[in-house]
């Protein structure tokens, strides 16, 4: 056990007391968003026999796509967001939908555990379970369905931390409308001012968070270094490991 965490566990109780939950993002956050896509444009070039860097790039162009489509239109609901997202992928891989979603579940079920999760990760939820915290995911959707991303957690042994999952194709909303965020407050039975959200988006995670009274943390891995803003309830760290200061000085 670290010093820090042995630090924080001595204080367990004045933290139960100050927080009741950490919510984390999924993709960026805990898992490698650009590793999955990468995985789904080599299945999709092994299955038409075609240039994996040509399909890598098609995939990524369908994902910026995507992302702008939700951005530019705020009105657009979550489910609708997935159908159209995959209809953009369809689009660019030259496919039907059917076809994509078998590309993508193949890719789901070949992902390897090493190059899915980042390595600050289990550490991190490892002392945040110590420290007695309710711990779960508040996530967005795009080209696939939120159980993909639970069964994907599962595989990868992350879903043991969580108790908590609150998706927006299920509740309704995107982040960073604050009925997500206070979707999982509700859902955690806590209240909103005692969760810290996690994630590595400034408008979807920070914004979003802070707009429903969380504390919010930024996770922006190759920063040289990581800060506090205790008068905005709110950091930045470099480490998913700096978690665990960041909730001793918040």
């Amino acid at each position: 056990m670290s010093i820090l965490l042995r630090r924080l566990t001595g204080l367990r109780g004045n933290i139960i007391e100050k927080y009741c939950s950490v919510s984390f993002d999924v993709w960026g956050t805990l898992i490698d968003l650009n590793y999955m896509l990468r995985r789904i444009a080599y299945v999709a070039a092994e299955k038409k026999r075609e240039n994996v860097n040509l399909y890598t790039s098609k995939v990524l162009e369908a994902y910026e796509k995507s992302k702008m489509l939700r951005r530019r239109n705020p009105e657009i609901t979550p489910n609708q967001l997935l159908e159209k997202s995959k209809e953009i992928m369809a689009e660019k891989l030259e496919m039907n939908i059917g076809a994509v979603d078998n590309i993508i579940g193949e890719a789901f079920r070949t992902a390897e555990v090493d190059k899915a999760v980042y390595q600050d990760v289990i550490p991190t939820l490892d002392g945040l379970g110590r420290l007695g915290l309710k711990i779960g995911v508040t996530g967005n959707v795009l080209f696939w369905p939120s159980r993909l991303t639970i069964s994907l957690l599962e595989k990868v042994g992350l879903s043991k931390y969580f108790s908590i999952y609150v998706f927006s194709d299920e509740i309704g909303y995107s982040k960073p409308d604050r009925e997500a965020f206070l979707k999982y407050a509700e859902t955690a039975e806590c209240e909103p001012e005692r969760v810290i959200h996690v994630g590595d988006n400034v408008v979807e995670d920070v914004g979003g968070a802070l707009s429903a009274g969380f504390y919010a943390v930024l996770i922006q891995r190759g920063l040289n270094d990581s800060i506090v803003v205790k008068a905005l309830r709110s950091a930045v760290i470099n480490d998913m490991r700096e978690l665990l200061r960041v909730i001793e000085q918040f």
